[in-house]
């Protein structure tokens, strides 16, 4: 059983990193890096204060291996990441990866490796955790393929032989659906009904507050509208068979 103290360390040490990662970096480090890579004086005045604050924050004086893990894998992944386009998907996996290295490195230090390796063999054997994987992984792409498809005919008589009718921001329609149905299956399996009315009301003013005066802005708000609700029942039903079948598992 892991103790208050020892959640405490974790948590310390998760500050000293969002401290030095995001509050005690100006942004010029960052565009030195990504230009200059491993050569930029940047990178290492950073990761000394990952080092600085990691062993501050850690309070333990007589133990430096953890702050050297946590400094020196620091520096690999902020290398790895230099050079890399300015995208989230990198942004993200350079802060799992800080995050996995801590917490690596906190196992250790607590000495519950045992424990821990135990832990993540029943998470990745408890049909649980897979049921609430795929319906998150469902809710994103195959379902906006889904919804793609039987809306596309509408979108193809909205362009009507003119794309560019229809552009707006890149990719906004994709991005917007897979967050609302990740919202709606997590308030599903939260069973914060009440939530997903509020999500639907505020989309709607989002959405339909301009006026519908001509045939064509009908017709776009209606399309919009199909979509949405398509993105709402396909996420609801995911959402309500996923919590009966967790149901039927607990």
């Amino acid at each position: 059983m892991i103790s208050q103290p020892e959640i405490l360390i974790l948590l310390r040490i998760i500050t000293a990193h969002l401290l030095a990662d995001f509050l005690l970096q100006p942004e010029h480090w960052i565009h030195k890096k990504n230009i200059r890579g491993v050569r930029a004086p940047q990178l290492y005045y950073h990761v000394g204060i990952v080092g600085v604050l990691t062993y501050l924050f850690l309070a333990d004086w007589s133990n430096i291996l953890l702050p050297l893990f946590i400094t020196g894998t620091h520096f690999a992944i902020d290398w790895w990441k230099s050079g890399r386009p300015q995208r989230a998907r990198y942004f993200i996996l350079d802060q799992m990866a800080h995050l996995l290295m801590i917490l690596t490195g906190w196992i250790f230090y607590i000495g519950i490796t045992t424990e821990a390796i135990q832990f993540i063999e029943s998470v990745f054997t408890s049909p649980p955790f897979w049921i609430i994987l795929i319906s998150y992984l469902a809710a994103t792409w195959p379902f906006g393929y889904l919804i793609a498809i039987i809306t596309r005919r509408w979108q193809r008589e909205l362009a009507s032989g003119d794309s560019q009718q229809l552009a707006g921001l890149q990719n906004a329609g994709m991005w917007i659906g897979w967050t609302e149905r990740f919202i709606i299956l997590t308030f599903i399996l939260l069973e914060q009904y009440g939530a997903i009315g509020f999500l639907i009301a505020a989309k709607s003013i989002f959405r339909f507050s301009g006026k519908l005066d001509g045939n064509r802005e009908r017709k776009e708000a209606e399309y919009i509208l199909i979509g949405t609700l398509l993105s709402f029942a396909l996420s609801i039903a995911l959402g309500i068979g996923v919590a009966y079948l967790l149901e039927q598992w607990g």
